[in-house]
């Protein structure tokens, strides 16, 4: 192996990493897929396996801007919507955007530890003996989100358990629909989830925010102080929850890792989903050579394209992961700035559209309408549709969007129940 090829390839997976994550609807598993088309056409496995990875983490930084500027959220950024927004409207996009950047880079730092503590862990006890305890932690954290909403007022939790339900009944509905009504022989996401999670989050989102008039952005940075460390390192440590169990998101692990650190601050909040989200893909990838799951399907795919071996000795990591690590961390580098330069060029740009930001916002809507189209078929359309109408609830109640992550939780705490 050309160790100046591997870096090649993991600076082409920055690159391709970069174009999902500012294109809303592009997944990274797009590149994954793409990577496996490559290795029938006999390029080195390893070499693919460092372009995934790398795309994989360069997404995780570049994601947050269109959430920002655009209002069109993947379901790991969609409870960074209403927080960024925030800031947008007070002239500070672009704060938000070093704020996730910072998080996620941050991440990489504080989660090499917490990897290897990890694998000690599954040293002594086997992922099945932990898998008895998932429901039991599921349930835990969605009590804590309903304890959450009753701060509020008992009202507030009320409609909180409400919106929980209906998503969580929508979503097991939907687990249980075809999944094969695409009419072009691609696939940009998991089924009928790219349409359910863009029903829930995005095209409410969009909607609520067409007739919104975007200030003057100003282009400066924060100081980054002791507050956004310890919101990066709590949310590095939720990072790892979602990267090791199923049915946590991204957002739930952030509102988590919220109420730990006590900050309502919109700020800390953003640079804590900024290292959930990269911790996670890091966590992920350790996942698969600790406990033999990989929990996203990029991670996945590397695991197809490479033979690997278990992490074993804590001593001696596989040479395979360390590789790997290598490419996070150059895509991570040049992903901070990537996202930097491109969050400068959107907050000059979306000042210039004044009144026109409406016409904008309903634009990628009908952008995101024909995707689902073309790639869900009529069956998707519908489903996005149903969803937009239960993803309206949580701001017209006044609740956290966070129980509409009841559309994976349900059906995965019922499968692990049964």
């Amino acid at each position: 192996m050309d160790i100046g090829v591997f870096i090649l390839f993991a600076l082409i997976g920055t690159s391709l990493g970069t174009f999902t994550g500012l294109t809303p609807g592009i997944h990274v598993n797009n590149i994954a897929l793409l990577a496996l088309f490559l290795y029938g056409a006999g390029f080195n496995p390893i070499y693919l396996a460092s372009l995934v990875v790398s795309a994989m983490i360069a997404h995780t930084f570049l994601d947050f801007i269109p959430s920002t500027f655009l209002g069109a959220p993947t379901e790991d950024t969609a409870l960074s919507v209403l927080p960024m927004h925030r800031l947008l409207l007070r002239g500070e996009g672009y704060k938000a955007v070093y704020l996730s950047a910072v998080g996620s880079l941050l991440a990489m730092l504080f989660a090499l530890p917490f990897i290897f503590l990890l694998q000690v862990f599954f040293s002594f006890i086997s992922y099945d003996e932990v898998k008895f305890y998932i429901p039991i932690i599921l349930i835990s954290l969605v009590l804590y989100l309903f304890y959450l909403e009753s701060l509020k007022s008992v009202k507030k939790m009320l409609l909180g358990i409400y919106v929980f339900f209906v998503a969580g009944i929508f979503g097991l509905i939907v687990f249980h629909l075809p999944q094969n009504y695409n009419f072009v022989p691609a696939d940009i996401g998991a089924g009928l989830l790219f349409p359910m999670f863009t029903g829930l989050f995005g095209i409410p989102t969009l909607f609520l925010s067409s007739k919104t008039k975007v200030p003057k952005q100003e282009i400066k940075k924060e100081k980054i102080g002791k507050e956004s460390y310890k919101a990066a390192l709590y949310g590095t440590l939720s990072g790892a929850l979602v990267g090791f169990l199923p049915g946590v998101t991204s957002g739930i692990a952030s509102v988590v890792a919220r109420g730990v650190y006590g900050s309502d601050e919109p700020e800390d909040f953003i640079v804590s989903l900024g290292s959930v989200n990269t911790a996670n893909s890091l966590f992920n990838l350790a996942a698969l050579f600790i406990i033999l799951h990989p929990r996203s399907e990029a991670v996945g795919v590397v695991g197809s394209l490479v033979k690997f071996h278990p992490w074993i000795n804590f001593v001696h990591p596989p040479s395979l992961f360390i590789l790997l690590l290598l490419s996070a961390f150059i895509s991570s580098f040049f992903s901070f700035f990537l996202t930097l330069f491109f969050g400068r060029l959107f907050a000059k740009g979306i000042e210039r559209l004044d009144e026109r930001y409406g016409k904008l916002s309903m634009g990628i809507m009908v952008f995101l309408g024909i995707l689902i189209f073309l790639f869900s078929g009529p069956l998707g359309f519908m489903v996005a549709f149903v969803a937009s109408l239960i993803g309206i609830l949580p701001p017209k109640f006044g609740v956290m969007r966070v129980h509409l992550m009841a559309s994976i939780i349900l059906p995965v705490l019922i499968f692990y129940l049964a």
